[in-house]
């Protein structure tokens, strides 16, 4: 009688579970899978530069040089070694134009038939390019007057805006001092009125200089170039600022020479111990965005390093490129 007994309630019980775990197996598989963030762009700077040599502290040194590329396909092969690792996104750059010989480091930049060549290579690879200005603003002891940003918006839009790859152009903000909400309608309103379609970035590592409450048509991009710290340090400045702006797109800059080693010139630290650079940090800081739907870019900055222990990082080649149009 008792094995008559035990079995009914042992096929009851197995039977319950069975069925407890498979009403569990399809709860588990209809329940959504939250959203990641994901960079919709990732590229680099033009000009792009090179580190500092080993131990070094001094910071002016230590934030590398820019350095001009021998070609416009080497250029490429920065831009794609960055979006190779993100090869959802696509592929795009920030791109200085003028003279940034006041700029630190100093740069003297290309000649516009350089711009104008290698622009022309980007629009047959299908780059998506932002123009970038750095003003200035008035210093009475230098008797300078500020900057006239919306004719700078004119001039280089004006000579480049023919090319596909042309996407907008952005603001560098740190020797011009903060955007206020009318500045930055003015300046939105006529990069527009070159091509509606066209985007206005501004760049800083201080949330305060962008605009307090000016969004536009919801299309402006705020950059965060924030540099010389942990990587866990820039990451928190990241999301906070990610986070802030939501739901504006945002652009990390980073990748720069001054954190390659640590600040204190070891070797025993910064982006050059990461496994895979470009990839490690990017995927490090997506996790720390609250929302997956908004727009997020990526902005490497060093190309070449000038550090004995490191002198295998060029990603001036070694990328793959899309086929020429």
């Amino acid at each position: 009688m008792r094995k008559k007994i035990i079995i009914p309630v042992l096929l009851t019980v197995i039977l319950g579970a069975a069925g407890f775990i498979k009403q569990s197996s399809q709860q588990i598989q209809s329940s959504p899978i939250p959203a990641a963030a994901t960079f919709k762009w990732a590229g680099a700077w033009q000009p792009t530069r090179k580190s500092a040599g080993d131990g070094v502290v001094k910071l002016d040194t230590k934030i590398g040089a820019f350095i001009t590329l021998p070609d416009a396909a080497a250029l490429a092969h920065v831009i794609f070694n960055v979006q190779n690792k993100f090869p959802a996104s696509a592929p795009w750059a920030t791109w200085a134009v003028g003279d940034l010989s006041k700029a630190t480091p100093s740069y003297a930049g290309v000649p516009v038939e350089t711009h104008e060549a290698w622009l022309t290579y980007m629009d047959r690879l299908g780059v998506q390019v932002f123009l970038e200005i750095f003003p200035f603003k008035a210093n009475a002891k230098k008797g300078t007057t500020a900057t006239d940003i919306p004719a700078m918006i004119d001039t280089w839009l004006n000579k480049f805006k023919h090319h596909s790859c042309v996407a907008g152009l952005g603001v560098e903000l740190e020797y011009f001092g903060k955007a206020t909400d009318s500045a930055t309608a003015v300046w939105d309103a006529r990069v527009k009125s070159h091509k509606s379609a066209y985007r206005l970035f501004l760049r800083h590592y201080n949330p305060d200089y962008m605009p307090p409450t000016y969004r536009g048509k919801g299309d402006l991009i705020f950059i965060n170039d924030a540099s010389e710290g942990t990587i866990e340090e820039l990451n928190k400045g990241f999301a906070d600022w990610a986070n802030r702006f939501a739901p504006t797109a945002c652009a990390f800059q980073l990748g720069y020479p001054a954190d390659e080693d640590g600040m204190n010139g070891s070797s025993d630290l910064g982006w050059w111990k990461l496994k895979d650079p470009v990839k490690d940090w990017g995927q490090s800081i997506l996790p720390l965005i609250k929302d997956p739907k908004q727009e997020l870019g990526y902005i490497w900055v060093t190309a070449q390093s000038g550090k004995t222990y490191h002198a295998k990082w060029d990603l001036t080649k070694g990328a793959r490129l899309p086929r020429l149009k």
